[in-house]
């Protein structure tokens, strides 16, 4: 119907992919302010356990999670809650997102392209998803490939590619992700964009479609519960008129009991919160074993010339060697399970190589 589709058109957002090539317009779009798809590329990825903070705190401790693991000062997120408030956020940088959108207004909303992508699947799996663009007026193209390896109704690991990975790319990534790195890497499956998010719940939503079948028969058996209600209801008002007094002072000794109860639960709760945010401060590895681990790892003949931390989940090293090989000694690094995300710096002087990398957390590391 054309009068439905001006209607859609008028109450849905213009589109945007922000990627590694700048802004890029998108099909399906409407007028109502713009939704701006922070791609892949540009965005780091953080599995957070909020399964023992209360549900109205969860929101600002992945908040924390995400500025405590971010490598920039200004980390913007996106959430895709899953079961047991397990969390799987995409992070990015708030100015260089900013940056690609040549007129961004109070209009404009910032949604990981990552949670626009895919489904949630209802066993364990590894997916390999090739991520297909369709801009306005162009051609479709890949933005790359993202991995993902799901278990236990949670996305355990992700890390994207721009092209498709080679063998020892897709190994260490396997490694890092806890799987067998000698089985064959999946296929790339092409994945298009989401109308709608991602949703842990879409599996309910799917069933409520099959019920959507049988509404007739659904409505029946509510008719029928309803009139048994009220019949009981009516059946049951003289009696309960007499007994309104004795419940209201039930009501009232049961109330004090449980605010009580109440209380102690919440500041139990706090208390745990606070436990935990200060275990998760612990350093994910000491400088000595650090200092072993880089001296084991890096190939060739080289000297250290600086050693720091930036925050405490990211180790940054500038090392100086003649003719330095980036390359192997960044799959070097990778290969160790003490660091993760391994990258050289753009400001490494003539005869150096600085490298950046982040720590494996304590809960991620093998036993």
């Amino acid at each position: 119907m054309p009068w439905l589709a001006r209607l859609k058109r008028r109450f849905s957002p213009r589109l945007l992919r922000l990627g590694a090539d700048g802004a890029q317009p998108l099909p399906g779009g409407g007028t109502a302010g713009v939704l701006a798809l922070v791609g892949r590329e540009l965005c780091l990825y953080l599995q957070v356990d909020a399964s023992r903070v209360p549900t109205k705190q969860r929101a600002g401790f992945v908040a924390l999670a995400v500025r405590r693991a971010a490598p920039f000062a200004d980390p913007e997120h996106d959430i895709l809650w899953m079961q047991q408030g397990q969390a799987a956020v995409w992070y990015w940088s708030h100015e260089r997102a900013r940056s690609l959108v040549a007129l961004p207004g109070a209009g404009t909303r910032y949604r990981a392209e990552a949670v626009y992508r895919g489904e949630v699947p209802s066993e364990d799996t590894e997916q390999l998803l090739a991520l297909d663009v369709v801009p306005v007026g162009g051609d479709a193209w890949t933005a790359g490939l993202e991995a993902r390896v799901w278990r236990q109704g949670r996305l355990h690991a992700s890390r994207w590619w721009p092209q498709l990975p080679d063998a020892n790319a897709w190994q260490t990534f396997a490694r890092g992700a806890g799987l067998d790195a000698s089985q064959p890497r999946p296929q790339p499956v092409a994945t298009s964009l989401r109308e709608q998010p991602l949703s842990a719940g879409s599996q309910r939503l799917a069933f409520a479609g099959q019920l959507g079948t049988q509404l007739p028969l659904v409505a029946a058996a509510l008719a029928t519960l309803v009139t048994a209600l009220l019949v009981w209801q009516i059946a049951g008002v003289a009696r309960a008129a007499s007994e309104v007094g004795s419940i209201e002072q039930r009501i009232d000794r049961l109330s004090a009991r449980l605010e009580k109860i109440i209380t102690a639960r919440e500041n139990a709760d706090a208390a745990q919160v606070r436990i935990d945010t200060l275990l998760a401060l612990r350093a994910p590895a000491s400088q000595t074993r650090l200092l072993g681990e880089v001296k084991r790892l890096t190939p060739g003949v080289w000297q250290m010339m600086a050693w720091g931390q930036p925050s405490p989940e990211v180790l940054e090293v500038t090392l100086k060697m003649d003719n330095p090989d980036t390359a192997a000694i960044v799959a070097a690094w990778e290969g160790s399970p003490l660091l993760q995300e391994v990258a050289p710096a753009t400001n490494s002087g003539p005869g150096q190589l600085t490298l950046q990398a982040r720590l494996t957390p304590l809960r991620e590391q093998a036993p």
